[in-house]
This record gives structure tokens, C-alpha cells and sequence, in this order.
């Protein structure tokens, strides 16, 4: 018993000194992140494409000691808080604070940037085209319906480009102070997410009071203040203010994952590792979307997606969505849009962005 009391105080001994060490990496990383930002202060925001690309490489790196989806949570949650030390942005986002929205912007963004809530994809791209913000996370696909068509129409109205698209989960969390269920008395949540897990909420809490609120933002903060209270709440929001999840995945569809795209006024640089995304309406004649597509084929260029949606404000006319291999600025792509511009009836790219 002695000699294992030993060990174990020799391994914790170890341990804190590995964490002093990781203190003093991070610490490092910041200030270098920091000088990053005074150096490119004067310069347009931009962000830095590679960082995906970074994350994965340093996760296959690992010697699988740590979890890999532990390991990539850890590592994007550092990026991101130096990114709001390098690139202190205002960003928009769509949703009430707290949300999905919120909670996919941070994590891309940093926890400490500026966020300005919107109601509709629209009001977000506003906030950039009137300089109010540097850039814009809108909804743009989800696992079970496939592009959002309210940001699909805005976009194709609005001189503004996706740069990045961030892969999130949606997931609700019940979350308290204590992480103990039987602690729970009253819930607070939006009237949206209480809809959205109304038959969980009605199996397993039947007895418990739901009490509406603007944004989870405040549910979290109000089941902060009250020992027997509980928010309906992403897990970044409610860790932030000291909640614990009592209950993991409250959604009574299971959840699903939602793709963001992150807009501004600049269009991205290339990565040599990039995806291409633009809509289209064809000619009314026989073999008009053939024809595209044969632009594409013709070309070697690689389709990875393409789907119709209905157009705004035309009865039973349709544009077309599609994902192409390649940067807007390779050579191959450029030929294509030029030979699209003669035989579309409209054609516009929405942006490239590093591929997921």
C-alpha cells in the first residue's frame, strides 16, 4: 500500500509539472499570435485558411494516447482563442446569442471576439455590407435537408463570398450547477428548443416547469443563479458560466451535423486543397443542363455536388446549386465560367474555400 501511495504521488507530481509546461506553451503561443496581429493590423481581415488543414495533420501526429476527438476539441478550442488575439473581428451570426449560430461562431472565432446577433441570414450579411461587422457565420447545409435555401437566395443576391464553411454538430445539452438530474426543478429554454425536445422533456421531466426565455444565452445564466434550475443549452455556453451537463443530446431527433458558412467582402486565397461553390439557371431548351455539365467534364473539373432549388419569386423556374473541385482563380475553373456565362441563363460564384 505505501509503494503504490508512493507511485501515485510520484505521478501526480509529474503531471503537474506537465501541465506548468503546457501553461508556458500556451502562454508562448498567445504572445506570438498577439505579435501576429500587430504585424497584420493595418492589412484587411483575413483569415488564416489553413488552420483545418493544421488541426488534422497535428491529430494524425498523435501517438493515440489521447482520445482523437478529445485531442481535435482541445486543439481547435487553442486556435481559436489565438485567433482573437491575432484577428480581433466583430462577427455576425444568425440565431439569439447562446445558440447554434453563436456557438459555431465562437468556436471558429474565439469566445473574446465581438458577436452581433441576427434574426435572418439576410440581416447578418447586411451587418458586412455596412461595415458593421468583418464577416458573417450563416446556416448553409444540414445532414437531413441539405443547403439552406434562405442563405443560398441571399447569397446569390449579395456581392459577398464564402471563405470558410465550419462542420458543427447541433446538440442540446440539459445542463446545471451540479450535474445531477434528481437536482433539477425548473427548466429554462427558448420556445424553439423546448419544441425541440418536447417529447424527451415529456418522458423523462414531466414533472419539471419549463419556463420560456429570449436566448439560451440567459437560460444559462439564470440556471447559474438557482441551485434547482436547468438550462436547455450548447455545452460551450453553459461550461462558460459553470453549468455541467446532466443530461448529453436532449434533442428528440437525435441532433444532427450542421455546415456554417463564414462570409466577407474578401474572397479566399487558395490552399491548393479548395472547393468551389456557384449557382446557375439554365437556358428553357432541350439539354440545356446537360451542356453545363458537359463544361465541367470537358475540363477534367471534379463535381462533388450539384442540386436544384426553387427560384425566388419565378413559379416552377429553378437554379441550380454545385461543388466543383478547385479554386475560382485555377485555370480550368476560370475556362468553365467564361464558357457558363454564354450558355446560362444567369451564373454566379458564391466562393471557394478550403475543402472539409
Amino acid at each position: 500500500m505505501g509503494d503504490d501511495k508512493r507511485e501515485i504521488d510520484e505521478l501526480r507530481q509529474e503531471i503537474a509539472k506537465l501541465d506548468a509546461q503546457l501553461l508556458v506553451a500556451l502562454d508562448k503561443r498567445a504572445r506570438v499570435s498577439r505579435k501576429l496581429g500587430d504585424t497584420r493590423k493595418d492589412q484587411p481581415p483575413s483569415l488564416p485558411l489553413t488552420d483545418h488543414a493544421a488541426i488534422r495533420a497535428l491529430v494524425a501526429r498523435s501517438t493515440g494516447d489521447m482520445p482523437q476527438e478529445a485531442l481535435r476539441d482541445i486543439i481547435r478550442e487553442i486556435f481559436a482563442a489565438c485567433l482573437a488575439l491575432e484577428l480581433p473581428a466583430r462577427v455576425a451570426f444568425v440565431g439569439p446569442e447562446g445558440g447554434q449560430g453563436h456557438t459555431a461562431a465562437a468556436g471558429r472565432f474565439g469566445r473574446t471576439a465581438h458577436f452581433i446577433a441576427a434574426e435572418t441570414t439576410t440581416a447578418a450579411l447586411d451587418e458586412v455590407l455596412r461595415k458593421h461587422a468583418g464577416f458573417a457565420v450563416v446556416p448553409f447545409e444540414t445532414s437531413s435537408e441539405g443547403p439552406v435555401q434562405s442563405t443560398i437566395v441571399a447569397l446569390t443576391t449579395s456581392d459577398l463570398r464564402i471563405g470558410e464553411v465550419l462542420d458543427a454538430p447541433y446538440e442540446l445539452h440539459l445542463m446545471n450547477r451540479t450535474g445531477n438530474f434528481a437536482d433539477i426543478e425548473k427548466i429554462y429554454a427558448t420556445p424553439a428548443d423546448h419544441a425541440a425536445s418536447h417529447r424527451y422533456l415529456t418522458s423523462n421531466a414531466a414533472r419539471v416547469s419549463v419556463l420560456d426565455v429570449k436566448t439560451p444565452l440567459m437560460a444559462c445564466q439564470l440556471a447559474a443563479e438557482d441551485h434547482g434550475a436547468a438550462a436547455l443549452a450548447s455545452e460551450m455556453f453553459g461550461a462558460q458560466l459553470g453549468l455541467e451537463v446532466a443530461r448529453r443530446n436532449v434533442l428528440d431527433d437525435g441532433g444532427e451535423r450542421v455546415r456554417y458558412a463564414v462570409v466577407s467582402a474578401r474572397p479566399s486565397g487558395r490552399t491548393g486543397n479548395d472547393v468551389t461553390t456557384l449557382v446557375f439557371g439554365v437556358q428553357d431548351a432541350p439539354g440545356s443542363l446537360l451542356d453545363v455539365l458537359k463544361v465541367f467534364a470537358e475540363r477534367g473539373i471534379n463535381l462533388t455536388k450539384i442540386q436544384s432549388h426553387p427560384m425566388s419569386g419565378e413559379t416552377w423556374k429553378y437554379m441550380f446549386l454545385l461543388e466543383a473541385v478547385g479554386h475560382f482563380t485555377d485555370r480550368p475553373l476560370v475556362m468553365a465560367f467564361e464558357e457558363m456565362k454564354r450558355i446560362t441563363r444567369f451564373f454566379k460564384v458564391l466562393g471557394s474555400y478550403p475543402a472539409p
